[in-house]
């Protein structure tokens, strides 16, 4: 689907957690957007902030997407007290998507705190469209309060393993160790992740000593969300490709073996 500028009505507004917002937008024009997409969003009419917000797809619906971000900085302060009603500008939908599994393949999806919002997108697809494959969702934070304010965002039909780095809530330590353990991580599993880098090159080591596919969303700054800036490239670790890549026009979807070199 080929991006489009248009207007969204924000439809309904949840507070999660103190920093945490899940937001319903009314956007028809979207709702063929694919599992690992985003949107760039307009915070303010005037100058502060000048750039627009690069925010993962949560879930497409028949009626628009929901998304689901942390507030890390004045854009997403000023997005935060949006009040329902408000018209959002939007382009969208932007970037690759994840690559489906084959069928009957058994899937992990690993999320690292707010990583999860594409992951659900995802899973909610994957238990519509791929019936037949095991999903399991792996989610990995600091506190067990912060796996809290993600858990009910998950959908039904996922099998949820937690780990928390304080041992408040499930496994006491990384989720990357509870994938390495894990009986499902076996080389027909396939892998699909997002969060914090070092969690995601922690589990490109891990589908290269398993011989898992691997794919990852990356999250980065961006200016104008089409590879036109140049402002969001990462090195590329194929031999074939030494040219940058640019996570909003070459992602932000990429396999993880492009991204992390051997080690």
């Amino acid at each position: 689907m080929q991006a489009q500028h248009g207007q969204a009505r924000l439809a309904q507004k949840k507070l999660s957690a103190p920093d945490t917002i899940h937001m319903v937008l009314d956007a028809p024009w979207l709702n063929r957007a694919k599992p690992g997409q985003f949107v760039m969003l307009r915070v303010h009419n005037n100058t502060e902030p000048l750039l627009r917000r690069p925010i993962s797809l949560c879930a497409v619906t028949p009626t628009g997407v929901e998304l689901l971000f942390k507030i890390r900085g004045i854009g997403t302060e000023r997005m935060s007290a949006w009040p329902v009603g408000h018209t959002v500008d939007i382009i969208g939908p932007l970037g690759n998507g994840f690559t489906p599994p084959p069928p009957q393949t058994p899937v992990c999806l690993v999320a690292g705190g707010i990583g999860i919002a594409p992951l659900i997108c995802l899973a909610r697809w994957l238990l519509v469209k791929h019936p037949d494959c095991d999903v399991h969702m792996l989610l990995g934070t600091k506190t067990a309060a912060e796996s809290d304010a993600l858990v009910p965002f998950i959908p039904e039909g996922c099998t949820l393993h937690i780990a928390t780095e304080d041992g408040t809530c499930g496994e006491h330590g990384f989720v990357t160790d509870m994938l390495a353990a894990a009986s499902y991580s076996k080389p027909a599993a396939m892998i699909y992740a997002c969060g914090p880098m070092p969690m995601l090159e922690a589990l490109a080591n891990v589908a290269r000593r398993t011989g898992q596919t691997c794919q990852i969303s990356l999250e980065a700054h961006m200016a104008c969300g089409i590879g036109a800036c140049l402002g969001c490239t990462v090195p590329s670790q194929t031999a074939d490709n030494s040219a940058p890549l640019r996570v909003c026009a070459d992602g932000p979807i990429f396999e993880a073996h492009r991204i992390f070199p051997p080690q």
